[in-house]
């Protein structure tokens, strides 16, 4: 059912999903962005439904916007009984707007859980799971395989070898989609001061339901009284650390002897 559509962005309520969705059509200021942002308030406020936006086709960054946004909207959608926020962003988007989605999401999260995916057709798949999350260090070879084979990650040919590796961890957070094991974090520390997270990986058919975000924030909250919490990114990873806070060394580079190639 659609509620408003303009030049700028349409606003669609979709009943059996139980989602509002708000699709940008091109950048939009003032009244442009506020009206269609306020058309999809009501509808949650109606509805006390979960929140949709489509940014791939523009968004905005007016100071007055953002905010109106930041002071108003966000509080207001946070009495209507939406839960999770979804941003619909694909790898196209650029870097602007990936600044800016970053932005949104760290404000959103104050309110909500907030999630990304590249269509709605993987929303609504998505939308129907329930990702839980264990603190354990026991876990069986067919699911580290599974998980580490999902990543392409060579050490996957030693299953038995990772089931123990995890049993001696200090610290180990997972994620589970029922029961399946689909997101992991493994750290070792000195007890008091410093801090090493060696595996973080997901099943990509879960990218961007924020599950790597979940566990690094469980790892911070978990260290956070030490004094420094490392971990080695691999260069094409080294955006999603530093959007978890972490901050490349300018004098320091990772060495290793090793017999894994992956």
């Amino acid at each position: 059912m659609r509620s408003f559509t303009s030049d700028y962005a349409d606003v669609d309520f979709l009943e059996k999903e139980g989602l509002v969705l708000l699709s940008w059509k091109q950048e939009a200021h003032l009244q442009n962005y506020r009206q269609p942002a306020e058309a999809a308030l009501e509808l949650m406020k109606e509805h006390g439904c979960d929140f949709v936006i489509d940014a791939r086709n523009g968004f905005e960054d007016d100071k007055a916007d953002v905010q109106w946004g930041f002071n108003y909207l966000l509080p207001q959608m946070a009495r209507t009984g939406c839960r999770n926020v979804w941003f619909i962003i694909d790898d196209s988007s650029g870097e602007s707007l990936e600044r800016e989605m970053n932005m949104w999401e760290a404000e959103f999260s104050r309110y909500f859980t907030v999630r990304r995916a590249d269509s709605l057709e993987k929303i609504m798949k998505l939308s129907n799971m329930s990702i839980t999350y264990k603190d354990t260090h026991e876990f069986t070879a067919e699911e580290l395989q599974r998980l580490f084979l999902s990543v392409e990650w060579s050490s996957v040919h030693f299953p038995e070898k990772l089931k123990i590796a995890m049993e001696n961890f200090r610290t180990v957070y997972s994620a589970w989609d029922g029961d399946k094991l689909i997101g992991m974090i493994c750290a070792m520390d000195d007890g008091i001061m410093n801090a090493y997270v060696h595996y973080l990986l997901v099943d990509p058919e879960y990218h961007g339901q924020t599950v790597g975000r979940t566990l690094v924030d469980m790892v911070k909250e978990h260290y956070k009284d030490y004094l420094r919490v490392a971990v080695i990114a691999y260069n094409d990873e080294m955006h999603f650390y530093k959007n978890c806070g972490f901050k490349a060394a300018e004098d320091a580079s990772p060495m290793f002897i090793t017999s894994l190639w992956t």
